[in-house]
């Protein structure tokens, strides 16, 4: 008898440990967040997509298992690149979900695309998020930047990736990687990383590899979890807003002696009119002329020469035959497109001479500056 109670005694007190382990080691589920869906701003032509390819990575690594701020990190990491989906707009870019260290249940590859790279698409992101369904394993952040390259090199234009990680127990790999990259992919690729929780280093290499890109930049998971930061986020990572032009009449002469002519207004276009080493217009572009046609038949005495303007990048001769390439392109959609009669638009091209921003390094093709100066810029005349 005495030996059955110390048994009973010695099973209460091993199934008190077990729940008492268990209770300590459970986190709590990462709530819905609001969503602020740009789709509607997207939709009215608020903004445009300036990303033609992106790849998310998200680690579902062993470490990401561990609970930060009562919820696993894996689940954060979940919560924000779902979250972040929710909020996108329908982008005209290619597009893919790839994780890296996983259970050994869940893959056995070092990365692996679980969406894509396909036309983005918002459910198919969803779906390839929802069969992420658990974590384990080391962290080959490297092999997966390298895998997110072969994702990227076919897709021309701007590309994107987002690297969603707490950064741990890592060595300089990554980074190199990332470098690696950038110099393979020409200068058209931005990083962006998301922290995952507050491990010092993990924060140091998260920072380390935005920064390889100039238009890269870290933030922390937790910053951005509710809708208006979400959206702010989202907007500078995959859209341009794009600028509405409204054509102002030409101030009335004065009347005097007829020595003087009015002054010319000019409107600039935009920022991010064209892409670089391209005299196509964009869908911003034609959005913007399309805003200014009506304005333009409306006001049938004035005239309008289109200047046309490069970057810094490349040959002074080669930017001057660009930049008439430019300032052309927008005249013939204002003339098949808008119907503007071609004797009240002219032509001219600046090449790089006339500047919107100084450009300090040109080599950096997708810098601010680049881009501000990537455009044409409307002269209005009144006849």
């Amino acid at each position: 008898m005495k030996t059955l109670s110390k048994r009973l005694v010695l099973l209460t007190l091993c199934l008190a440990f077990l729940a008492s382990c268990a209770t300590s080691n459970k986190s709590k589920l990462v709530p819905d967040a609001m969503v602020k869906d740009l789709t509607p701003a997207f939709q009215s032509g608020e903004f445009d997509s300036k990303v033609d390819g992106l790849v998310v990575l998200m680690d579902a690594s062993s470490s990401m298992a561990e609970t930060y701020q009562d919820y696993t990190k894996f689940d954060i990491a979940k919560a924000f690149v779902r979250h972040m989906n929710d909020t996108m707009p329908p982008i005209s870019a290619v597009s893919g979900l790839r994780t890296f260290g996983h259970s050994p249940e869940l893959s056995r590859e070092d990365t692996k695309l679980f969406s894509g790279m396909t036309p983005y698409d918002r459910s198919e992101m969803n779906n390839g998020l929802s069969a992420v369904s658990s974590s384990g394993g080391p962290t080959p952040m490297t092999a997966a930047i390298e895998g997110a390259g072969a994702d990227l090199e076919n897709i021309p234009g701007n590309k994107a990736i987002i690297i969603v990680s707490d950064g741990k127990d890592l060595t300089e790999q990554p980074f190199l990687a990332a470098q690696d990259l950038q110099a393979k992919l020409g200068g058209n690729l931005c990083i962006y990383t998301v922290m995952v929780g507050d491990d010092e280093n993990g924060q140091i290499l998260m920072e380390k590899i935005a920064g390889t890109s100039s238009c890269g930049f870290m933030t922390m998971a937790q910053n951005i979890s509710s809708a208006e930061p979400m959206a702010e986020y989202v907007s500078d990572v995959f859209l341009t807003k794009v600028e509405k032009v409204a054509l102002v009449p030409a101030t009335p002469p004065v009347v005097g002696l007829g020595y003087h002519k009015p002054e010319p207004i000019i409107m600039d276009l935009g920022n991010v009119h064209f892409k670089f080493d391209n005299a196509e217009l964009t869908k911003e572009g034609k959005t913007i002329l399309d805003k200014n046609v009506q304005a333009l038949m409306d006001e049938p005495n004035i005239e309008v020469v289109i200047n046309g303007h490069a970057s810094a990048q490349g040959p002074k001769d080669y930017n001057q035959e660009l930049s008439v390439r430019r300032a052309e392109s927008v005249r013939n959609y204002l003339i098949s497109v808008g119907n503007i009669q071609s004797n009240r638009l002219s032509a001219i091209g600046h090449g790089s001479t006339k500047p919107a921003i100084p450009e300090a390094n040109p080599k950096l093709i997708n810098s601010e500056e680049a881009k501000a100066n990537m455009r044409v810029v409307f002269e209005i005349i009144e006849k």
